[in-house]
C-alpha cells in the first residue's frame, strides 16, 4: 500500500522491531544512521551511537543474561536511547 510506503530519507528503510532487530530475520540488528524508527530516522552520530545500549541489551538478553546494572549504567551516561518522545519535535530526526 503506497501509504504505508516510507517517504524522503526513511525511503527504503529496513522494517525493525522497536530493539532495532529486523521483522525478516530474527536476530539481525541493524545500527548507525540508517537506522529509523517510525517516521524517526536516527542520522546523527550521537544519537545512533546510543541506540547501541539497546541492541546490546536485546542480545544479552536472548542469551539469558542479567543486563539490569549494564542498562542502568548506560542510562546514567546517557547512552541508552529508548525512550524516542525526546524525537519527535526535533523534524523527526531522533
Amino acid at each position: 500500500d503506497e501509504s504505508d510506503e516510507a517517504k524522503g530519507c526513511l525511503c527504503g528503510a529496513a522494517l525493525l522491531t522497536a530493539e532495532d532487530e529486523s521483522i525478516k530475520i530474527p536476530g539481525v540488528f541493524l545500527v548507525g544512521p540508517s537506522v529509523s524508527q517510525g517516521d524517526l530516522s536516527f542520522c546523527f552520530v550521537y544519537k545512533f551511537r546510543q541506540r547501541f545500549g539497546v541492541v546490546a541489551n536485546a542480545i544479552c538478553r536472548e542469551l539469558g543474561r542479567n543486563t539490569v546494572d549494564a542498562v542502568a549504567e548506560c542510562r546514567r551516561m546517557n547512552m541508552y536511547l529508548d525512550d524516542l518522545a525526546c524525537c519527535e519535535g526535533a523534524c523527526n530526526n531522533c
